[in-house]
């Protein structure tokens, strides 16, 4: 687990911890380990979500399609095929064209939110990541 994680575990809830619940199923595409493991531990602990993980572009296509998440977070740049082209195959597949899709990434916005957005994605959030506006964000397409 990396150092973030670490730190992570031993913050204060950003919102709803310890409450019985069942928040939802989110697929956290990243190629970087120590963010992926960042955001999977944010997502469990502080926001009560299980939690599904994909390193690359093909392996998310496969994760929504077995794993039918209720939302994905995708990151835009990614070894094989892209976010932008991995959320056009979700899309494409009709099992898995309603799932939202929601962009992250430390590319200049200029262009690739665009892109991000005519591929289907339901929003483009900016690294660093901002908590709050993440899990606001994701609470738009999973109500609490």
């Amino acid at each position: 687990m990396s150092l973030a994680a670490h730190r992570l575990f031993f913050l204060r809830p950003i919102s709803r911890l310890g409450e019985d619940m069942s928040a939802g199923r989110i697929l956290v595409v990243d190629d970087s380990d120590d963010v992926r493991s960042f955001l999977v531990l944010l997502l469990e602990r502080s926001g009560g979500y299980e939690t599904l993980e994909a390193a690359t572009g093909e392996e998310a296509v496969e994760k929504a399609i077995s794993g039918r998440p209720d939302v994905i977070l995708m990151d835009i740049i990614l070894p094989g095929i892209n976010g932008v082209d991995a959320t056009k195959a979700i899309r494409n597949n009709p099992s898995t064209a309603q799932i939202p899709i929601i962009a992250y990434s430390a590319l200049p916005v200029v262009g690739w939110k665009e892109q991000a957005l005519k591929a289907g994605m339901v929003a483009y959030l900016q690294k660093p990541i901002n908590l709050q506006l993440l899990m606001e964000t994701i609470q738009k397409f999973i109500p609490s």
